[in-house]
């Protein structure tokens, strides 16, 4: 694995495999962010596996499940077909043999929520790990949102919370799960506070959990999932979400 480019193609099934260390996995994501075949490889990766866990039983796989699985090996990729050819059937044909052989298999597969939760840990971390905590660097939220226009198919809620001691202080594109993501940093006395969100319908109180030493704390609010992640303590970061969810209710 010495010849591998960690910033480039050749990388995707290391990083899908979760084989990548934190300064790999980062410099993957940087390239991800500009390589639509990439992303587009590794969602169809993504959802072959949900389909499988979504799929596998006691009696094999079904017909459906066997038709995409062939389907995905076949599809022709004209960016660079045979870079990919060994790849693509390395992961599909070992899923395949898997589920067909009629002996009974259970994958340990995390749920899309927890997924979603440990990649923005993990984007948290190496942000601050790596020193580039920001991409836009700016206390005002007129400059901070249109940033992420055309970066990412989100448009964050940006609120000013200086008042209420949670100064914002910029915004950063991450790529937590599979698609690129604004990440929206606010300032916590010495913490610095990353807040994800997703479009998600409904509403849900505030949950909080302890993940790898960080405080990350989760609610649906105002059409958007929220996660804000920080190594400031739960009281801290609770406070933050209260003042958050006050501002954004008296934005225009």
């Amino acid at each position: 694995m010495k010849d591998t480019d960690f910033s480039g193609c050749d990388a995707l099934h290391l990083y899908f495999d979760g084989e990548l260390d934190t300064v790999e996995s980062l410099a993957f994501e940087k390239h991800l962010e500009t390589c639509a075949q990439c992303r587009a490889d590794l969602a169809e990766f993504q959802q072959i596996r949900v389909d499988i866990q979504a799929a596998l039983t006691r009696a094999g796989a079904s017909q459906g499940l066997r038709s995409r699985l062939d389907a995905s090996l076949d599809e022709e990729r004209p960016v660079h077909p045979k870079k990919w050819d060994w790849r693509r059937l390395a992961i599909a044909a070992g899923i395949v043999g898997m589920v067909s052989s009629g002996t009974t298999y259970f994958l340990d597969q995390p749920s899309e929520e927890s997924l979603w939760t440990q990649g923005v840990v993990l984007s948290h971390e190496r942000a601050m790990l790596s020193g580039h905590e920001i991409d836009v660097v700016s206390s005002n939220r007129h400059t901070v949102k249109p940033w992420f226009s055309g970066k990412t198919t989100i448009a964050p809620l940006v609120p000013d919370l200086a008042d209420a001691g949670f100064p914002l202080v910029g915004g950063r594109l991450d790529v937590p799960v599979d698609r690129a993501m604004p990440a929206i940093i606010y300032q916590a006395g010495p913490h610095v506070i990353s807040l994800y969100m997703q479009v998600a319908p409904g509403e849900a109180a505030p949950t909080l959990k302890k993940i790898d030493g960080f405080s990350v704390l989760q609610w649906k609010q105002f059409g958007f999932a929220f996660t804000a992640v920080s190594d400031a303590d739960g009281a801290e970061i609770g406070k933050f979400q209260k003042a958050f969810t006050e501002k954004a209710l008296t934005m225009p």
